[in-house]
Formats: C-alpha cells, sequence, structure tokens
C-alpha cells in the first residue's frame, strides 16, 4: 500500500528497520525486541499482499516444521486449564510465530542486506562484551559481582554465551566468504573465544564444541582425497575420544591425603580438635569436617568478617562456617587459628561469596569443571548448584512424562504441573528455584505429548539435514547451537532466547543460500 502511494520501496524499508532492531537488540534490550517484532508484522498488515505471501509460504517447505510445531503446541491448549499461565506463555513465545513468518513473507533478497544484518548483530555483540568484561573487570564502575553469572548486564548469562558462539561462527564465515576487512573477524574471534573460555558457561562450552566438532566434519567432507580424509577422521576420533577420557579421568574424586584414624587430637594452641571419622566429607582430598576448633577458628573469622562464623550464611545461603571448612580444606590446612593465618584477603571474599574450593577460582573452563566435579561430589543440597538442579528438573520432568506421555498436559500447565510434583515430592528445592525441565526437548513432551516431541524433533532434524545438504555452514551451526542448547536448557521458554532462535532461524530459512550461491550476490 505505500510503496503504490509513494512510488518507493517504502515496505522494504520498515521490513530492514524492523529486522536491525532485531539483530541489534538480541544482544542488549528486549525494548529494541518488542518494536522489531510488532513492527515487523504490522509491516506485512499494511503491505497486504496476502496472495504473495501464501506463496511463499507454500514454497518454503523447510519451515513447515516449525509451522507444524507451533499447531501441535496451539492444540494442547484445548486441555489446558491454567489460562493465566497459559496467555503468560503465549506472551513470550509470540516472536516464534510472528518473527519467522515475516521474515518467509518477505524475505531478504539481497546479499549486502543480509550482510548489513548480521554486521549490526557482530557490532552490538562485541560492543556488548566489552563493556561486560570492562564492567567486570573494574575498568570502569565499581559494580559489585556476586559471581561470574553476573558477567551478563543486558540479559540472560545462557543465552548470551550462545550468542557469542553464534558471533563467532559469522566470523569464521566472513573469513569463508572472502569478505574484505578479514582481520576484524580474526580479531573478534579471538576476543570472543577468550570471553566464551572465562564465562564459564556450560552452554557456551557445549555449543563451541560442537560447532568446532561440525566445523571439521564439514571440512572433511570438502576433501577429495580418501586417504586424507580417513586419516582426518580417523584422528578427530581419536582426539574426541582421549578429551572425553581426560574430562571422565578428572572428574573422578581425589584419593584420599589423609588417614582417618590416630589422628592428632589438640591444636598448637592447644585447643581441642574435632573429627568426623565417619563421614567427613572431602575436598581436593582432605576431610571437610577434621581438624576442626570452632574456638579459634570463629574468633580469627570474626575478626576479619562481618558474617559470623556460627549463624551467617555465605553469598549462595549455605552456612558460613561450612564453606569456610571446605575452601581450608581444599587448600590442605587444619580449621584453627594458625590454619587461618594462611588465608589471604581475596581468600576471606571468596569464602564470603559462597566458594567453597579454591580449585573453583581458576577461573575459565578449569573452574567451570571444578564446580561440576565439586557438585558431583558434595550432592546433599542441590541449591544453588545448577548441575544438582537441573537433576532434580530432569527428574520431576521425567515423572511428568511418564503419568501424561501420550497427550502432554498442555501447553498452559506445565508449571503447573511441576509445582503439584514439587509439593507431592516434598523437595528440598527452595522455592524460588522450583523451575520447569531446563531441557526443551522434555518441555515439548510435556506440554503436547509425543506430538508435541516429535514435531519439535521434525522442525530441528529437518532443518538440519535440508542445511548439510545445501553445505550452508551458517545455518548448520546455527542448527547446531540451538540443539545442543535444547539439551541442558528451556531456550525458547524466555523472550531474549526464543527471540534470538526466531531471528536467526527466520534469517537463514528465508533464503538459504544467500551467501552460499555466488548467483545471488550483489
Amino acid at each position: 500500500m505505500l510503496d503504490r502511494l509513494t512510488g518507493k520501496p517504502v515496505h522494504l524499508y520498515i521490513h530492514l528497520f524492523s529486522c536491525a532492531l532485531l539483530a541489534a537488540g538480541l544482544t542488549s534490550s528486549k525494548i529494541p525486541l518488542s518494536l522489531g517484532t510488532m513492527l515487523g508484522i504490522l509491516n506485512l498488515l499494511l503491505e497486504a499482499d496476502f496472495r504473495k505471501y501464501g506463496r511463499r509460504l507454500k514454497a518454503n517447505r523447510i519451515a513447515w516444521g516449525l509451522w507444524a510445531y507451533i499447531v501441535v503446541q496451539l492444540l494442547s491448549l484445548l486441555w489446558t486449564t491454567d489460562w493465566e499461565y497459559a496467555s503468560h506463555d503465549l506472551r513470550v513465545k509470540l516472536p516464534l510465530y510472528v518473527i519467522p513468518l515475516f521474515m518467509v513473507c518477505k524475505p531478504i533478497t539481497e546479499r549486502r542486506h543480509y550482510l548489513l544484518l548480521t554486521g549490526l548483530f557482530l557490532a552490538a555483540l562485541f560492543v556488548t562484551s566489552f563493556i561486560n568484561m570492562g564492567s567486570y573487570q573494574h575498568w570502569w564502575g565499581n559494580k559489585v559481582y556476586d559471581d561470574i553469572r553476573g558477567l551478563s548486564l543486558f540479559g540472560s548469562h545462557i543465552r548470551y554465551s550462545l550468542m557469542i558462539v553464534m558471533g563467532i561462527v559469522l566470523c569464521v564465515e566472513w573469513i569463508r566468504q572472502r569478505l574484505p576487512y578479514r582481520l576484524i573477524p580474526v580479531i573478534l574471534i579471538g576476543w570472543w573465544l577468550w570471553y566464551a573460555n572465562f564465562s564459564q558457561i556450560l552452554s557456551g562450552y557445549l555449543a563451541l564444541g560442537m560447532v568446532i566438532l561440525i566445523s571439521l566434519l564439514l571440512t572433511v567432507a570438502t576433501l577429495k582425497n580418501r586417504a586424507v580424509k580417513l586419516s582426518l577422521l580417523f584422528t578427530a576420533l581419536l582426539v574426541l575420544l582421549g578429551g572425553t577420557w581426560l574430562t571422565v579421568d578428572f572428574m573422578k574424586p581425589l584419593p584420599h591425603r589423609i588417614v582417618m584414624h590416630h589422628l592428632p587430637q589438640y591444636t598448637e594452641k592447644g585447643g581441642w580438635y574435632r573429627h568426623d571419622t565417619v563421614n567427613p566429607g572431602w575436598e581436593n582430598g582432605y576431610p571437610i569436617v577434621a581438624f576442626i576448633n570452632d574456638e579459634e577458628l570463629a574468633s580469627a573469622w570474626n575478626a576479619v568478617s562481618p558474617i559470623d562464623y556460627y549463624s551467617g550464611l555465605d553469598g549462595k545461603k549455605q552456612y558460613l562456617s561450612y564453606t569456610l571448612w571446605s575452601y581450608m580444606a581444599s587448600k590442605g590446612l587444619r580449621k584453627d587459628s594458625v590454619g587461618f593465618t594462611a588465608l589471604t584477603a581475596k581468600d576471606v571474599t571468596y569464602v564470603e561469596k559462597g566458594v567453597a574450593s579454591v580449585n573453583l577460582t581458576k577461573g575459565g573452563m578449569e573452574s567451570r569443571l571444578y564446580s561440576l566435579k565439586h557438585q558431583l561430589e558434595h550432592p546433599e543440597n542441590p541449591n544453588g548448584h545448577s548441575l544438582l538442579q537441573r537433576f532434580q528438573y530432569w527428574k520431576a520432568g521425567s515423572h511428568i512424562i511418564e503419568r501424561n506421555w501420550l497427550m502432554g498436559v498442555g501447553a498452559g500447565d506445565v508449571q503447573k504441573a511441576f509445582n503439584e510434583y514439587y509439593t507431592s515430592s516434598k523437595t528440598s528445592l527452595l522455592k524460588e528455584l522450583q523451575l520447569r525441565s531446563h531441557n526443551q526437548y522434555m518441555t515439548s513432551w510435556i506440554s503436547a505429548g509425543i506430538a508435541g516431541l516429535v514435531t519439535f524433533l521434525f522442525w530441528w532434524i529437518g532443518f538440519f539435514r535440508f542445511s548439510w545438504r545445501n553445505r550452508n555452514y551458517v545455518s548448520i551451526c546455527f542448527a547446531i547451537i540451538a540443539m545442543s542448547s535444547f539439551l541442558i536448557e528451556d531456550t525458547i521458554e524466555t523472550q531474549m532466547g526464543v527471540t534470538f532462535i526466531a531471528f536467526f532461524y527466520g534469517l537463514l530459512v528465508s533464503v538459504p543460500n544467500l551467501i552460499s550461491d555466488p548467483k545471488r550476490r550483489k
């Protein structure tokens, strides 16, 4: 309509502007995401070329998987009872329903427009990552951080880690396509690899590992020499198996460095030691509940910290005294006044924050692996421990699926089903941590039954197969990033996560060969 009135492609400009709001806003704010989503669908309604839209929707078969999934989810509302939550869920997932729709109905057809949008995303990602790191490292400002999860200032640290990996993928494609200024993506890749390691996000590590693996397989697939191809595949398999073995070996508990009999009874100052020789708990090979003199340790601790030794809680709402014992045990120290003198001011700060082992202070992937190992060695209290909490969520999800495996509980009753399980099972999880499954495959099954799971798999496996067949590197990697995140997250249950998935899916599925096909280059 506006094109006819003005004689200019106004609707194209509006469409590009709405997509630009999404690309730039993904990393920073929900406001441009909401504006871009509403503007994109409003533009379609104003243009009103519904016959052309219908033809494009019919012709784009790869997007049918998404439409099937949406239909099944909406049908499950027929047996939903909690309509208040159902309406909330529909609002959150609105970008998934709307963004791919207007991007398929009005696809990006010029390569320069595609590069503009991906360039905006990369620029916004760099700026926000630089701000995040600068604030965390106190290059500016004086913000106090409880833990590494506060590194992401603009939204979920988990969803942001997926965007970091997607940024690396786009930079690799920049180099592969031999676009100008190739030094820029090289610098950005280095920056974001360091950022991904520093941020300690399991979803980011998993997605990055899968992208590296799939990139290697794509490279091997392009080789013509059979001997070289087999050699590389064999080498990759050895590296994968070796890395797996090293990880499993790393996660094994360390052998005990103390024999729990004939232990000394008195401190150097003559105080009495308390030992639990039956179930002391272990940290870094040393017993936790052993070599404890509460009187000496409390006096030394309370002299340097405002958190009371006996009644205080650390930053993770755990009893501070136990955190202190565990931290000192990890350093091989006895829990008395002499052992306490070996702690630095930084050690005291770590304990106050809830860090229970010196191994958790190493930073990067090593620290994250130690964190997972620590959780597995101390599974008594899952609260505040992401892996142990997920075990509880998956257990709850499995229980709900077992009782509603065919039809599910309805898209609006998912949270209600989890609440009922937590109440009946008398879970040890705190009320605010009684969340959903943190597994998108499981959530799809819970909400709409077998049909929900099948259509969800059909959507993503179909997209991956199509992308692989066309050797579209960005689409393949995006599919891998999304599918790996679904294993440990409800990625499309939050606005930032669902908009990230919806935007890149809509962009890549609308014109899948825009970059790789030389005939489309402009």
